[in-house]
């Protein structure tokens, strides 16, 4: 694949639907606060390693969605519902989002209802959203990180061509407290060497 030349700014598009092998990532709609609740973010497995707590009522996932909502005008802001095909729900999120201070550089982020752990749908996803901030956006480095001990979440970052940055464990607070995490990156020089066209 041959990567577009980038000036100094982003060429950012938003949270356009994109489509893979079996799965469809969207915007959230107010549709998917009920399948939200009961999918992933009530489950306190799923949301162990993440940075907040599970939900214990619908309202507390609507809050989450009509925000979401607000943001979607914005071209820079980017969060997907992942729908498997065959699905009218979704079973997990992903987005990305600016890391502050480093200029061209994002983090992406990824979280699946357990019923739908090890089926591949993490890398999938994640690939994707990569293939967008590299091709489209324009990003110079993307970054992920997760909770020491949760080496699952590692092996899709592996997968999508990123690596660990020896030695950079990264403190981030959350709703259960200060976590633990190990950083992976891949720059855009990189990637085009991995996925050459």
């Amino acid at each position: 694949m041959k990567l577009l030349r980038f000036g100094s700014g982003l060429n950012h598009c938003g949270s356009v639907t994109l489509h893979t092998d079996r799965l469809t990532l969207r915007k959230f709609s107010r549709a998917d606060v009920q399948p939200m609740f009961q999918n992933w973010a009530s489950d306190p497995d799923v949301t162990r390693y993440l940075l907040w707590r599970f939900h214990t009522s619908p309202t507390e996932t609507k809050e989450v969605v009509e925000y979401w909502l607000s943001q979607y005008r914005r071209l820079d802001f980017y969060e997907w519902a992942i729908v498997p095909d065959g699905m009218d729900e979704p079973v997990g999120s992903c987005g990305a989002s600016k890391v502050w201070g480093k200029k061209g550089v994002w983090e992406i982020g990824y979280c699946l209802g357990k019923n739908w752990w090890g089926m591949g749908y993490g890398t999938e996803a994640a690939s994707a959203i990569i293939q967008l901030l590299f091709e489209k956006v324009g990003c110079r480095e993307l970054i992920a990180m997760h909770e020491l001990g949760n080496d699952a979440s590692g092996r899709v970052m592996l997968k999508c061509g990123m690596q660990p940055v020896v030695g950079r464990i990264q403190l981030v607070r959350s709703d259960h407290g200060m976590l633990r995490c190990q950083v992976y990156r891949i720059s855009r020089s990189q990637w085009s060497t991995r996925c050459p066209g």
